[in-house]
């Protein structure tokens, strides 16, 4: 017996107990147990809903109650609405059926109904519709408003943007941490907006000579081995990128410009690529190997850096997808095949924390000798 038979067949017994005691059963409706009233066949009367009417519900959903308006009349509600935002659903019965709407004899909550289906049930979203419908239609600023919006559009930072590789160099400084032996690291990097080259520095140095050293033998001379000028560099206004680094700008020829305070995402190229620097190398290496020396993180830096530049496409987007950023720097980086970095053990590295020479030292490492 299935589930519904048998419900079917428990209310049937309950009816007939009801019958039975002639009187009103808790929890039961009145038309089944009340005295004089014949529920179902078996005193010569009949159940108006016959034996089926306790069949349980077969759970198939009814089709809702249609829409009684027309377009006509839902045009009519919605252009009085948008004109007299304020007014509910029972005024606006009311005047819709005067004859200048149309003589729309409606109910209010019909009227409300059709406010909710389309959004505008409450007061605030009508006048929020009014709103977007003048701005649409209408120019309703006032004076007042269009100065300060013309102050806001002239506020906006632009775009950063080259069109080839030297036309803008973004710079940042990134605290690597204080690593044992070693000290407190900073790196400096360089991106390039036309093309997203990168040039990174590791020192122990953290100061405006530092700034101006990376800029003079690490960037200066990787532009012009590539044949492009540098005109301008884009940095913040910390005091790392003042005094000797100016003067190094202006030796070179070199403008430099500074990003506004508290709009670190003016200089995004190069605050994307060292969040990328930082998850794609370091969270790795310093979970592989033990650095002793500064040599060895400018070392495993330059590595990443040739893969970064040479064999790792970007992604579709600015500045160019699915291409190296080697590709327009430097042309095509002939002799250096497509692939995966060969994964060699970096030089001056120390795995675990045991002491030992390690492989790639040269014989002077190698007497020193390297622990953990």
């Amino acid at each position: 017996m299935t589930l519904e038979a048998s419900v079917h067949a428990f209310r049937l017994r309950v009816i007939a107990r009801a019958q039975a005691l002639g009187e009103r059963q808790p929890g039961l409706p009145g038309s089944l147990g009340s005295p004089g009233r014949s529920s179902i066949a078996g005193d010569g009367a009949t159940w108006p809903m016959g034996p089926t009417g306790s069949t349980p519900n077969d759970g198939v959903p009814r089709r809702g109650r249609p829409s009684g308006l027309s377009a006509e009349a839902e045009l009519a509600i919605l252009a009085l609405a948008l004109a007299q935002p304020t007014w509910g659903p029972a005024r606006l019965a009311v005047q819709l059926a005067r004859p200048e709407p149309g003589g729309w004899h409606l109910a209010p909550a019909t009227v409300y109904r059709f406010l909710r289906r389309v959004g505008l049930q409450t007061r605030w979203q009508r006048l929020a519709g009014l709103e977007v419908h003048s701005a649409r239609t209408a120019d309703v600023r006032t004076e007042r408003t269009r100065r300060a919006l013309a102050a806001a559009r002239r506020r906006q930072a632009g775009h950063v943007a080259a069109e080839q590789p030297g036309d803008l160099v973004c710079l940042d400084t990134f605290y690597i941490g204080k690593l044992k032996g070693v000290g407190k690291v900073w790196q400096y990097t360089a991106c390039d907006a036309a093309c997203s080259y990168a040039i990174a520095e590791v020192g122990t140095e953290f100061s405006a000579e530092a700034a101006a050293r990376f800029l003079t033998t690490r960037v200066v001379p990787a532009y012009r081995a590539a044949g492009w000028p540098i005109r301008r560099v884009l940095t913040d206004g910390g005091s790392k990128y003042r005094g000797a680094f100016d003067q190094a700008c202006a030796a070179w020829g070199i403008r430099h410009t500074r990003t506004r305070p508290r709009h670190a995402w003016t200089n995004g190229f190069v605050e994307r690529l060292q969040g990328t620097i930082l998850c794609e190398l370091w969270r790795v290496e310093f979970r592989r190997w033990f650095f002793g020396h500064v040599r060895f993180l400018q070392a495993a830096l330059d590595r990443y850096l040739e893969f970064y530049n040479r064999r790792r496409p970007h992604l579709g987007g600015f500045p160019f997808g699915h291409r190296r950023a080697a590709d327009r720097f430097v042309g095509p980086a002939a002799g250096i095949p497509d692939g995966v970095l060969e994964q060699r053990i970096p030089d001056g590295h120390v795995r675990g924390e045991r002491g030992g020479r390690t492989r790639g030292q040269s014989p002077g490492d190698r007497a020193q000798g390297t622990r953990a």
